[in-house]
């Protein structure tokens, strides 16, 4: 884990937020290697320190997630801007915001040349009920630009309903969003690493607890997992 510099702004709302950025070493379990970085970011208000949970990101105004968004495509070329020419960088995006224009030609500027090569993009706000249709559309349009997309899926008892007749490069799942102890997050990895089989061909875990917890995903049938960034990020949701 290696923390990275945060970004304070104003919200539409005249709050104040800070995102903070860190990243986590993504171990191929096949291999037992490092495959790519993940940039693990948290949204925390200034005021009082509460760190912003995904539904309260959802209620933000959309120039305020573009906002997130921008500074976490430059934190994502600061990174391979400090990386080998081969390195991959995971990097959580709004799927709302790389469905706009705007959206992905921030995208572009933000991270640069290396954008082709270096960047899996992350949905990290992938609904249950998105239209396959549009689905199809983002992702292309976004896989265009960069070497691939994630969509990130929720803890839930139908966990690949999201993107159930959509086939994308890959689908992740964030342990951090995961309520309970060692033995619910086990849980959960499993029913995801079940369920997800035959929704993408890589599936991921990002933000487990310690790196013990990959032999729980390797036997889940994941591809990849992550221990999380630090225990100051453990309600990240961004």
């Amino acid at each position: 884990m290696r923390t990275l510099d945060s970004f304070l702004f104003a919200a539409a709302s005249g709050a104040a937020f800070r995102v903070s950025f860190a990243l986590e070493a993504v171990v191929s379990l096949r291999h037992n290697e490092v495959a790519a970085r993940r940039i693990a970011r948290t949204v925390r208000s200034e005021d009082t320190g509460e760190v912003l949970a995904a539904p309260q990101l959802a209620r933000l105004a959309d120039e305020d997630v573009h906002a997130i968004d921008g500074a976490t495509f430059d934190c994502a070329r600061k990174v391979l801007e400090g990386a080998h020419p081969g390195a991959i960088v995971i990097t959580p995006a709004s799927f709302g915001v790389l469905a706009t224009r705007k959206g992905r030609r921030r995208l572009s500027d933000g991270v640069g040349e290396r954008l082709k090569g270096g960047v899996m993009v992350e949905f990290a706000d992938v609904e249950r009920g998105t239209p396959v249709s549009r689905l199809t559309d983002v992702s292309g349009l976004t896989a265009s630009l960069c070497r691939g997309v994630l969509v990130r899926l929720a803890p839930a008892r139908d966990i690949v309903a999201p993107v159930r007749g959509y086939r994308p490069h890959g689908v992740s799942l964030d342990a951090v969003q995961i309520d309970g102890d060692d033995s619910a997050i086990a849980d959960q990895v499993l029913a995801f690493g079940d369920q997800a089989k035959g929704a993408a061909p890589t599936t991921m875990v990002f933000g487990l607890p310690n790196d013990g917890f990959f032999s729980v995903a390797l036997v889940a049938g994941v591809t990849h997992a992550s221990a999380r960034a630090d225990l100051d990020q453990v309600r990240s949701a961004a």
